[in-house]
């Protein structure tokens, strides 16, 4: 049987995911912006944007997988430690 501390721990560590993931999301939502205001100036501008966004995708492609792997462990991980009792 697992206690309430592991529980509670657990949780802990999923929530502080959930917080850097936010905070992640809206420097993400602000470059964006600004992105865009650049884009919409020049056509130049856009296409450069778009062979440099490319690249970026492929670099970050293998860090977002990890990190998804390493979410699905940790929604494992509470699953089968949380046998809420009614």
């Amino acid at each position: 049987m697992v206690n309430q501390e592991e529980i509670s721990e657990t949780l802990a560590v999923a929530f502080e995911h959930i917080r850097a993931l936010h905070a992640t999301l809206s420097a993400v939502m602000i470059d964006l912006a600004v992105l865009r205001h650049f884009v919409l100036k020049s056509p130049e501008t856009s296409r450069q944007y778009h062979r440099t966004l490319a690249l970026e995708v492929l670099k970050v492609k293998p860090l977002v997988a990890t990190a998804m792997r390493a979410y699905e462990e940790e929604i494992m991980h509470i699953r089968s430690n949380c046998q809420w009792k009614n």
